[in-house]
């Protein structure tokens, strides 16, 4: 999950640099605006985008993870079992739900004051929007078909700023302030979506600005620079007078049209998405797997090396066990973890993976049952085992002793099954696992195209939770 995150705001901060430095300065404003809707999508799907074509060549050897199964006890002697939909969470996704929710509570608080700011003014109903005339004299803002205006204001020429308003309206500028507010809530933690917020806050004021000054540009500046109003702080409202945006919307109202020309600047976000979709695409191969394999081939070369250089100096019996260790090779087992609880593999050299072989492996119960539906089967045995053998162990139990343990383990060509390694926080709970794992029945083995048996292997992750 958080390489996810990583990667979302890495996204997002090189489209902003390339909007900051490329096209927030132009006037083609509808495309700016499909820019700054469109990206943050684009940086959230990216992740899970992967083109065969781009992808990096996969070892074929894998242990099959299954979903990991909870065993607890409520009672002495009492066990029960349950398949987890959600990890136990830890003290991040507690936070971050923490900063879901007080972030949610924020943007329910700012829709009350509005709702209460339009139940408290006058309300002037026309063909195209709704005036609300508020008792704060220096207000001026729209939120969809709402008008919101000061009672001071009205005394004064207001009718431009009513024109303005309306393209806010027209152009449903309120659903783009609202989808970002909906982005806040979700990535509260991610600054840049604050970022996006202000540039599209920005932008929505150069759209209104252009379609409703024409001709009449000094006195939209003289409107413009006039006292200096104070409005209301939310964040998604299309606000009129706005300190920091009236000397960027000065600037902007002072710009040229952009030459039609420079629309080929857009063509920059395709070689940067292609990069990206590069990035996502290649599998990352774990460095202290590859270091581990040179390693033990570096490690046989200088053996061999000493053998052809120094035979007299080595007895009979030292020759014999160090040459044995070029032709037999262990099983390696190394976890890869992408960051999720389930859905990870492990390598295991050697093993056919459960999820290449031809006929799976499967207990006895399961025979007849269509290939698709095996896995189903599969699980559904093994869980029903782990709910018939599950003892919590009485030291884990007084010594309060939780959390999940990995067991690797491998159904051989004659349906036996061997333990190959296992990961625990305790040994009590690890011993618990192993004891519960050693303990399935014999399986139908797995077998290849060519109808040979073969040994299959499986992570299996067992969490132990005390009530």
């Amino acid at each position: 999950m958080m390489f996810y995150i990583v990667q979302i705001i890495a996204f997002q901060l090189l489209f902003l640099v390339i909007y900051d430095f490329f096209l927030k300065k132009e006037t083609f404003f509808n495309w700016n605006r499909f820019y700054l809707l469109f990206t943050p999508l684009l940086s959230l799907g990216l992740p899970f985008i992967k083109l065969e074509s781009l992808q990096t060549t996969a070892p074929e050897t894998f242990v099959f993870l299954l979903p990991e199964v909870t065993v607890s006890v409520q009672k002495m002697g009492e066990g029960t079992m349950q398949n987890t939909v959600l990890p136990n969470w830890g003290i991040w996704q507690w936070l971050f739900l923490a900063g879901c929710i007080l972030s949610f509570i924020w943007f329910a608080y700012k829709l009350i004051q509005i709702l209460h700011l339009k139940r408290k003014g006058t309300i002037h109903y026309f063909k195209n929007y709704t005036r609300v005339e508020v008792e704060k004299e220096n207000t001026a803002f729209s939120f969809f078909k709402n008008i919101f205006i000061g009672s001071a204001i009205l005394q004064k020429e207001h009718t431009y700023i009513i024109e303005h308003e309306l393209i806010h309206i027209k152009e449903r500028h309120s659903l783009d302030l609202l989808f970002f507010e909906l982005l806040r809530i979700i990535f509260w933690f991610n600054p840049l979506v604050y970022v996006y917020q202000n540039r599209i806050t920005e932008l929505h004021e150069f759209i209104a600005d252009a379609k409703t000054v024409n001709n009449n540009k000094k006195e939209h500046y003289k409107l413009l620079l006039q006292e200096a109003f104070q409005t209301e702080n939310i964040s998604f409202i299309n606000q009129f007078f706005n300190h920091s945006l009236i000397k960027k919307r000065i600037v902007m109202l002072q710009k040229s049209k952009s030459k039609k020309v420079l629309q080929l600047k857009y063509l920059l976000l395709f070689p940067m998405v292609l990069g990206m979709l590069l990035y996502t695409s290649c599998e990352r191969e774990d460095p202290a797997i590859a270091e581990q394999k040179m390693s033990i081939e570096d490690q046989v070369q200088e053996l061999e090396a000493s053998l052809q250089g120094n035979r007299e100096a080595l007895t009979p019996e030292l020759k014999e066990r160090i040459l044995s260790l070029t032709k037999t090779t262990p099983d390696v087992i190394e976890v890869v973890d992408d960051g999720e609880e389930s859905n990870k593999i492990i390598e295991v050299i050697g093993d056919v993976p459960y999820t290449k072989i031809a006929i799976k492996p499967r207990f006895k119960d399961c025979s007849g049952i269509p290939e698709n539906q095996q896995f189903d089967c599969f699980k559904q045995q093994i869980d029903k085992h782990v709910r018939t053998a599950f003892k919590y162990p009485e030291e884990a139990r007084a010594n309060k002793e939780q959390g999940r343990v990995y067991i690797n383990f491998r159904i051989n060509t004659d349906g036996s099954v061997t333990v190959i390694n296992h990961r625990g926080p305790t040994k009590a709970l690890s011993e618990e696992a192993i004891r519960i794992i050693e303990a399935l029945p014999t399986f139908i083995p797995g077998k290849d195209a060519n109808g040979k048996a073969v040994p299959v292997s499986f992570a299996y992750p067992i969490v132990f939770k005390l009530n």
